[in-house]
Order: C-alpha cells, then sequence, then structure tokens
C-alpha cells in the first residue's frame, strides 16, 4: 500500500481537541457553488478530515458526504462527534490520501482545508492528482496551504525545498512535517496536474501574535 500518512498526527488527534465549527472561506465555497442545487445529488469528498468540523458541516447542510483521515482517531472523533449531532449520514473511511480507494470520475467536489500541505511535495502531486482522479468533469477541488509568509518558515530541519520538520515557531510548530508554497507554485503544480480555472486568495493573519499566511486555491476537472 501507498502511504503518506505521518503517524505524528495519530498521536495529535489522540491527545487534542480540534474547534467543532468549519472555516468560513469553506463554507463560503460551498455556499457559492452548492446552495442552490439539489444537496442529496451532490457528492462531496472531505480529504482528511481531522477532528470533523467540515465532515459535520457538509452533512448537517444535507450534501453526499464522504470523508477519510489517516488517523484512525480522527475518523473515529468524528464519527462520534455525527452520531452526536442527531445521526449525521457521512460515508467514513481511515485511509491515505495518496492512494484513495474511491472509483474515477465520483465526486462533484473534494474539500481539502490544509490536510495536502504536511508532506513531502512528491507526495503532495500524487495527492492532487488522485483528487483530479476522483473528481467528476467539472468537479471542483478546494484546497488551502500554508504560505511562505507563515512564521516558521524556514526554521527547524529542511528536508528540500520549501519543505521543512521539527518547525520551531508559529502555529505549525510541533505539527509534523509542512510544505510551505507561494502563490506561483501552488498555481503551477494545480495547473500541471490538470485543473483548470485556477483562482487562488491569499489570508494573511494572526494568532495570537503569530503571523500565518493562507493560501486559498480552487479550480476544476
Amino acid at each position: 500500500m501507498k502511504q503518506s500518512f505521518n503517524h505524528v498526527w495519530e498521536d495529535i488527534h489522540k491527545e487534542c481537541e480540534w474547534g467543532k465549527y468549519p472555516s468560513e472561506s469553506v463554507v463560503r465555497f460551498i455556499a457559492r457553488n452548492y446552495y442552490s442545487q439539489e444537496r442529496q445529488k451532490i457528492k462531496i469528498l472531505d480529504f482528511g478530515c481531522g477532528g470533523g468540523a467540515h465532515t459535520w458541516f457538509l452533512a448537517r447542510e444535507g450534501f453526499d458526504v464522504y470523508a477519510f483521515d489517516g488517523s484512525e482517531s480522527a475518523v473515529r472523533k468524528t464519527g462520534n462527534y455525527l452520531k452526536n449531532e442527531g445521526g449525521l449520514a457521512c460515508h467514513l473511511a481511515v485511509m491515505d490520501g495518496i492512494d484513495l480507494k474511491y472509483d474515477g470520475d465520483f465526486f462533484d467536489c473534494v474539500i481539502d482545508n490544509a490536510t495536502v500541505y504536511s508532506n513531502l511535495y512528491e507526495n503532495i502531486c500524487k495527492m492532487y492528482e488522485e483528487i483530479f482522479r476522483v473528481l467528476k468533469k467539472g468537479g471542483r477541488l478546494y484546497t488551502s496551504c500554508f504560505g511562505t509568509e507563515t512564521q516558521g518558515y524556514g526554521t527547524g530541519d529542511r528536508i528540500e525545498d520549501g519543505t521543512y520538520e521539527n518547525i520551531e515557531a508559529g502555529v505549525l510548530s510541533g505539527r509534523g512535517m509542512a510544505h510551505f508554497f507561494s502563490k506561483q507554485q501552488l498555481e503551477d503544480t494545480l495547473a500541471r496536474t490538470g485543473y483548470k480555472g485556477i483562482l487562488i486568495d491569499t489570508m494573511v493573519y494572526t494568532d495570537l501574535g503569530t503571523k500565518v499566511e493562507m493560501l486559498l486555491a480552487q479550480s476544476e476537472k
């Protein structure tokens, strides 16, 4: 089995509690593109569901939701969250992001809220290729990654250009491996995979005084 999952995330999900509500940018993306459609017919994949905030949101809004994570603890917590919220429906699985067990041309939309970035660049490219494979023609990808203006970039152990481990400062300290993207690199990566209509927004903010740059990209197959 091909594997990209870093088991530090199993330890993190086992020990930590996560926010229970989705990011505003994901809500806005879903609302703009899918609220006017027959939601029960729209298949959406939460790519790396973590604690389940986006899975919960998508299921609550009536979409046909699929979700996975490489962490068994994350998937278990997501399942419990959905159960406690009235038994919201979702197809949940433990899976690796470079070896998706879904048919090609299956999903209308894939949401990656800061999951793909946490890997070697080679594996990131493979994950975007897998997402492209499982998307229907015209299906949309939302992906968010950390930019090079994020505090902690360039610290810790350099694994390759743009990728670091044991990051010494900022929101990614103690969070395993991270690849920091420039806007141009992210656009080029998606374009090489075959994505079209690429639009990348930038959000820069501080979290308890720590600078964070997020690149928010949307595109389609």
